[in-house]
């Protein structure tokens, strides 16, 4: 049965001047109207709420269906070439590279987070979606072109900062859209829905590029695809926003006045509203510290005592120390707000975040390159394995979505979320390593990655949801990529820890279990999984090879089940959110004769 536009506009859009759970809160008796109104929102929300006046049923309907084509073709791109950075790290004859690597994209999206959010704000989501994708084209076009491991780094930021784009928009503007009660189900509806067929078309397109092909096409068909797959998203939001009154210009969302000079509008824009030297500073301390450390191990071990090592660690903490300072006492516009860090919510989902992405970064980092080795698998069946995570996940956020709406709560699928992860990770560590030269069989990966997916996905939908809800519709998009930046941060640490202790690990068991007559080879087989997989298996230099992969892998397992166990202590910290609190918020404002704007008919009523 067809809804009404006014049924379509209750369930998806949120009107103009509706708070927040936090706004609730502290609003008091006789003071209703004055909190949170249209004009003390910056320059940048309003213009979003502006946008949300102009959209028809059949606006809606378009644009929604750009919305989950272009992630359909951000999730394909992203899953079908997970199983290139090992081949082309190791045709680079740098495979053990990809901690680092990763190390460089994730301090990339760290960065790119509350950016692309204060720019977005600024200049309106249309923009950050082209901005986005055209960042993501080229990184794709280098990745295709690399030709050492500096390209390659150099692709994986330009692909970072664009798949951070467009993920952060996403969410972004589903915020804009919907209440908070339903916010959580079109979070995850449109990767949900887009990402479970693509794991699996994506990793048999994959191989089959592998066998037919190479990993260059691979990389740089999706410089072509991506952009096609924009324009429907992009081209409607630009007609609708062209409809928009321009009551406020792009000067205004920046400002900057109208006698201001060049240099004081770059001043402007760099140095307060994207907080430059904050930007700096984090970026600096977390490379100076995370990218040399993912670069120690056997083959580097004086490192420790090299001055130059330890002046970069030195030099990494103070930066990281001048960062803290500097945001929350000097800044005007943070590039980490410090009000929403010390509230418990936020500070608590941004660690549960963190922590999650360590476990699973530091884990993961080389579990494709163990399955083919240790466990004989194809490229393609190896990814697979580990995107079973990602398809509990995103079934998993489904359903606590759901859950969220009609129970009308949050921290209980923190709470219900997070031992499932520790239960799955504990099956891992039993699995990559069982003794007597046997690991668990492609069903007990499948259970125990699935295990941890379903718990991310309860735990992480109600985490982000409650940051949102704690504080005012003006910082929702910051908080969210505060929530998002955190999880790189983990994910950065993650990898960076799992590439030193691989580093540490491999080569030295490699030495040690090789027969004699392949010991010189050790360094030929840490540096590519193409030389470690030319053996037959069941041979002794086989054996000795898959020995040392698991082993090595273990460890990795333990690390992350460290982390997860922290998170069992985190969760409690969380606030238990109530979700109709919009609903109530919206016949306050009624009562109150507040102008309350219909999405679908753009009519205000008084």
């Amino acid at each position: 049965m067809a809804r009404s536009d006014e049924t379509i506009s209750t369930e998806m859009a949120t009107p103009a001047g509706t708070q927040s759970y936090a706004d609730q809160k502290t609003k008091s008796d006789d003071g209703l109207e004055k909190q949170q109104s249209s004009a003390s929102l910056q320059p940048g929300v309003k213009r979003a709420q502006l946008l949300r006046k102009g959209w028809t049923k059949t606006g809606l309907i378009i644009v929604f269906t750009g919305l989950f084509l272009c992630t359909f073709a951000i999730n394909f791109a992203d899953y079908s070439t997970q199983v290139y950075p090992a081949y082309t790290t190791s045709a680079f004859k740098q495979h053990s590279a990809m901690s680092a690597a990763k190390v460089v994209i994730n301090i990339a999206r760290i960065s790119a987070y509350p950016i692309i959010a204060k720019l977005g704000d600024a200049f309106g989501r249309a923009e950050m979606f082209i901005l986005s994708i055209f960042t993501s084209a080229l990184g794709y076009v280098i990745y295709a072109a690399c030709k050492n491991i500096s390209q390659y780094m150099a692709a994986g930021i330009f692909e970072a900062i664009g798949s951070t784009g467009f993920a952060l928009t996403q969410q972004v503007f589903v915020a804009d859209m919907t209440l908070l009660v339903n916010r959580a189900i079109w979070s995850t509806l449109p990767d949900s829905l887009t990402t479970i067929p693509t794991l699996y078309i994506g990793t048999i397109v994959a191989q089959q590029i592998l066998d037919h092909s190479t990993w260059r096409w691979g990389w740089g068909m999706w410089a072509i695809i991506l952009p096609v797959a924009s324009v429907p998203l992009i081209g409607t939001m630009l007609v609708y926003q062209r409809r928009v009154p321009s009551e406020v210009s792009v000067s205004q969302a920046l400002g900057w006045e109208s006698d201001h000079t060049w240099w004081q509008k770059l001043y402007q824009l760099f140095w307060i509203e994207l907080d430059l030297p904050g930007a700096v500073l984090l970026v600096a301390g977390l490379s100076l510290i995370l990218i040399p450390v993912s670069l120690t191990g056997s083959q580097n071990s004086d490192a420790w005592t090299k001055g130059s090592f330890i002046a970069m660690l030195v030099l990494g903490v103070c930066f990281l120390a001048a960062f803290l300072i500097w945001d929350a006492w000097f800044a005007k516009k943070p590039f980490v707000p410090y009000r929403m860090i010390k509230n418990r919510t936020v500070a608590a989902a941004c660690l549960l975040g963190a922590l999650d992405f360590f476990h699973y970064s530091a884990f993961s980092v080389f579990f494709s390159s163990y399955l083919q080795v240790a466990g004989n698998y194809s490229a393609g069946t190896a990814t697979r394995i580990d995107n079973s995570l990602r398809v509990a996940f995103q079934v998993a956020g489904i359903f606590a979505a759901f859950f969220m709406k009609y129970t009308k709560r949050s921290q209980i699928w923190v709470l219900t979320g997070v031992p499932l992860c520790v239960l799955g990770m504990g099956v891992l560590l039993y699995i990559v390593d069982m003794g007597n030269g046997r690991i668990g069989n492609e069903a007990a990966f499948v259970t125990a990655k699935s295990l941890i997916g379903i718990g991310r996905g309860f735990y992480q939908t109600a985490a982000q949801v409650s940051a949102q809800a704690v504080v005012s519709r003006q910082d929702v998009s910051v908080v969210t990529a505060v929530f998002f930046a955190s999880m790189s941060v983990g994910g950065a640490i993650g990898t960076s820890v799992g590439g030193a202790i691989w580093r540490n690990t491999l080569p030295d068991k490699l030495r040690k279990y090789l027969p004699a007559s392949l010991k010189d080879q050790a360094n030929s087989i840490f540096g590519s999984i193409v030389v470690a997989r030319k053996y037959a298996m069941h041979s002794e230099a086989r054996d000795a090879i898959n020995r040392a992969y698991r082993e090595s892998q273990r460890l990795l397992a333990i690390a992350g089940i460290s982390s997860l166990a922290v998170m069992l202590v985190v969760m409690f910290f969380l606030e238990n959110i109530k979700l109709d609190q919009d609903k109530e918020e919206n016949k306050v404002q009624e009562e109150g004769n507040e102008v309350t704007t219909s999405v679908v008919t753009g009519k205000e009523h008084e």
